[in-house]
């Protein structure tokens, strides 16, 4: 009976705790679907952008958001980009 409880919290946690990463906010995760595609999407070829320049193409994408938490959607959406852009793209070495 121990073993099942254990398994039922490890379960749970190993949930929220994946679906956290992405996000906590509906928001959030949803900048973050938007920043992993647009990373899937980048030429080929190119190089994953700084941080800087990532930060300022969040920023122009989420500017005609008015309400929310615009730092952590621009910090979701950098986030998403970059695994994105992982997925798709070769490190060139």
């Amino acid at each position: 009976m121990m073993a099942a409880a254990a398994l039922v919290v490890c379960g749970v946690t190993a949930f929220y705790t994946h679906r956290a990463a992405h996000g906590r906010t509906a928001q959030d995760r949803a900048a973050y679907a938007i920043g992993e595609k647009a990373g899937e999407e980048a030429p080929a070829g190119t190089k994953l952008p700084t941080d800087a320049d990532l930060n300022m193409m969040a920023q122009k994408y989420f500017k005609q958001q008015g309400s929310g938490e615009q730092r952590s959607w621009d910090l979701a959406f950098e986030n998403g980009y970059a695994d994105g852009f992982k997925k798709t793209h070769r490190p060139s070495h």
